[in-house]
């Protein structure tokens, strides 16, 4: 009798093991799930950035107000242009990801990927992408505000008087190697006759930078002293989109072409 009451125990255990969920891949689209419920009728977005393996394509994304619905449908218009798609949050081996969907017939079928979630709050949602293929990186960036695109197609602004004003870092992005933290606490003010200065606490560093043309793109050089590691941003940026309160860079590295990414917001 023990025999066989130990036989169905193991039965009974092997069976349960065979239901059990993959934890590896969890839908977070339940009602449970806080973030989910951030992005689903959390209003209108933006794209700010689309960059593929390096080359920005942002021209071709951000004049569409952008809005993720909570059936898990998405919607891009532009006037009288709509392009919906699905969405759906997972997580994947640890990692949170938003998956997006879109039809093979718009230039947004380029974003339909399995994004991983770098960053999500209320005014900004930040995904990357690394190709199975190639290795090459994706990286998306929605936010509340269109920007302006400064060398591409779309509206140009040259204006250097819209950068004048106090600035924090809030992504520098070294060739893959996330170093933001080390302009944690940061004020950068860039003021009129092309001084820049970086103060955190009493430390306060002086610089240069000017906005220049360069073979048709626009391009902002900063420069600062050996540092704190202030030198570490010393390049010459491409502008890749700017507006009041954001300011996106690139950098490809005349070495190895390796891409390297720099954010300002107010």
């Amino acid at each position: 009798m023990r025999s066989f009451l130990y036989g169905l125990t193991v039965l009974c255990l092997v069976f349960a093991a065979s239901c059990s969920k993959d934890d590896s891949l969890i839908d977070d689209n339940s009602s449970e799930s806080t973030e989910a419920r951030g992005f689903a009728d959390s209003g209108i977005w933006y794209v700010n950035l689309f960059s593929e393996d390096g080359n920005i394509q942002t021209q071709h994304f951000n004049q569409y107000q952008i809005k993720f619905q909570a059936s898990g449908v998405i919607t891009a218009t532009s006037g009288n242009t709509e392009i919906s798609g699905t969405w759906s949050k997972i997580t994947d081996s640890g990692k949170k990801k938003l998956i997006l969907s879109f039809p093979a017939t718009s230039n947004f079928d380029e974003l339909s990927e399995d994004w991983e979630i770098v960053l999500s709050d209320n005014d900004n949602i930040k995904l990357k992408h690394i190709s199975g293929g190639n290795g090459g990186t994706d990286i998306l960036e929605l936010g509340r505000n269109q920007v302006t695109i400064v060398g591409g197609t779309g509206t140009t602004n040259t204006n250097s008087g819209t950068i004048i004003g106090q600035w924090k870092v809030t992504r520098y992005l070294d060739k893959d190697k996330d170093r933001t933290s080390y302009y944690t606490g940061v004020s950068f003010d860039f003021k009129t006759g092309g001084v820049i200065t970086a103060t955190k606490g009493t430390s306060i560093t002086n610089g240069t930078w000017k906005i220049y043309t360069d073979s048709g793109k626009q391009k902002l050089d900063i420069t600062f002293p050996v540092v704190n590691k202030l030198n570490e941003i010393n390049e010459d940026w491409e502008i890749i989109s700017q507006n009041a309160t954001s300011i996106l860079l690139k950098n490809v590295s005349g070495g190895n072409g390796g891409v390297s990414y720099l954010d300002f917001k107010k």
